[in-house]
């Protein structure tokens, strides 16, 4: 009963945020910012079918049939005192649960191809289908993402083989263990890419250990600002921060830049 009251809560909770969000979305037609328009344009509205889409999309359906049982090893992020839960879960499931969307996906290919970063920091591998959307965007781009379950990041490496994308490297173990490590193989984040924690203090954790990393050319993304109500103040208490110069708020996502040219503003636009 207590489960089905926080699904119910947490349900109840994204109607709301969803409905708040629908009251703020902007046109096109009020982007008075050249770049916001821009991106609106070139990122946000392209329409474009990429032939990359079907190479990461033909592993999705391989994985959503894929019976195989792997032992899942959830890190979360709890208490002090929290112990990692473990399962045994089909590949199908875990694929059904935690991939990325394909609007999402899509979208991740449209702003590397556009940003052209020369490194990525990912939060969260999952079966690997968002990196791969981001690799064959721009397949020299270094890319390090950061799985906790060493199941499913084997899976992911070996998604990543059967792809030929030589240029990622998943790193094997919790955020916390695993971030120094990341960001020591990068010399900066031209895009990093939060997906692996839906806590408020851990998210506003890992960012301000990556914001050194940063420069004014750089862009991030974090997944599911509106998940919770703590995710949300963890979005408002990143996007006050003076060095964002600018927040897209795309409901499921958020994306802020920080080039010193722009002025402070954040944007609400329908994804």
């Amino acid at each position: 009963m207590a489960c089905f009251l926080f699904f119910m809560g947490r349900v109840k909770d994204s109607v709301s945020a969803y409905i708040r969000y629908r009251f703020t979305v902007q046109s096109k037609f009020s982007l008075h910012s050249p770049f916001i328009y821009q991106f609106w344009d070139r990122i946000l509205k392209d329409k474009t079918q990429y032939p990359a889409y079907l190479k990461v999309e033909k592993f999705r359906k391989e994985l959503l049939k894929d019976e195989k049982t792997i032992n899942r090893v959830d890190l979360g992020a709890g208490p002090k005192g929290y112990k990692p839960k473990s399962r045994t879960v089909k590949v199908k499931d875990l694929a059904r649960r935690s991939l990325v969307s394909i609007t999402e996906g899509r979208f991740l290919f449209r702003l590397v191809k556009e940003q052209r970063p020369s490194s990525i920091l990912e939060f969260g591998t999952s079966l690997g289908l968002s990196a791969l959307y981001m690799a064959e965007a721009l397949p020299d781009t270094r890319i390090i993402t950061i799985e906790g379950c060493p199941e499913t990041a084997a899976l992911a490496r070996l998604n990543f083989e059967k792809a030929g994308k030589k240029n990622i490297t998943v790193l094997t173990g919790s955020f916390e263990e695993k971030l120094k490590e990341a960001l020591g193989l990068i010399p900066r984040l031209d895009l990093v890419f939060f997906d692996g924690n839906h806590h408020k203090e851990a998210t506003l954790k890992y960012w301000k250990e990556c914001l050194p990393y940063v420069h004014p050319g750089s862009v991030a993304v974090f997944d599911d600002i509106h998940w919770s109500g703590e995710m949300e103040d963890a979005w408002e208490l990143i996007i006050a921060q003076p060095e964002v110069k600018v927040s897209i708020d795309l409901f499921h996502l958020g994306v802020i830049y920080f080039r010193e040219e722009l002025s402070k503003e954040d944007f609400v636009l329908r994804f």
